[in-house]
Parts: C-alpha cells; structure tokens; sequence
C-alpha cells in the first residue's frame, strides 16, 4: 500500500513541475511592445471615453493608456487601430489580426470581407 501511494505521489508530482513548466508565463510588462503583448498581463481599464470621430481612449489599472481609432471614417468600413503603449492591433467587424500598417490592415480587411 505504501509503495502505491509513493507512486502516486512522484505521479502527480511529475504532473505538477510539467505544468510549471510547459504553461505559457505571463509577465507583468512596463511597457506593450508587438514583441511582449501576447504573452504580458492585460490590465483591466478603469477609464473608458468616446472621442471625437468615433473611436476611443482610455487608461488602464497600471496607468496606461490605450486609443481605438477608425482606420477609415466610411461607415461601411468598420476597421480600427487598438493601440496599448508600443503595441497595436486592428480591430474590425471580420475578426482581429495584426497588420504591419493601415494600408496593410485595409488590405487584409478587404480579402476577408470578399470572403
């Protein structure tokens, strides 16, 4: 009976340090960079306001800021830049991607919603 529960015990164990190990890290980051936004803490907002052309600002619990801006201010196009310290994202109403700039992001915004 002892050597079974000995053997359980290593089992989970084993089972615990795999999952230290193997489980993504997030770290708390000092400033969003495209390389670090993935795998970073995301603070929660605590302001949230609409601007002037229709996007949005606001600060987070670490006292950072964020914009969500209109890429295009045609109603039909309904794609925005999220931005968070160093990094951004675009934003639209086909799903979320990464684009190295706007014209790229309107690019890829068109062949999904050619789709």
């Amino acid at each position: 009976m002892g050597v079974q529960l000995t053997h359980v015990m290593r089992f989970f164990s084993v089972l615990v340090v795999a999952g230290v190990f193997c489980s993504p890290s997030f770290a708390l980051a000092d400033t969003y960079t495209q390389e670090n936004f993935l795998f970073s803490y995301h603070y929660k907002p605590v302001t949230f306001s609409l601007v002037t052309g229709g996007g949005f600002t606001g600060t987070l619990e670490n006292g950072t800021t964020f914009n969500q801006v209109p890429v295009v201010t045609e109603s039909s196009i309904r794609l925005h830049k999220f931005i968070v310290g160093e990094a951004y994202f675009y934003v639209s109403d086909q799903g979320t991607f990464q684009a190295s700039d706007n014209l790229v992001a309107l690019s890829i915004y068109s062949y999904l919603t050619a789709s």
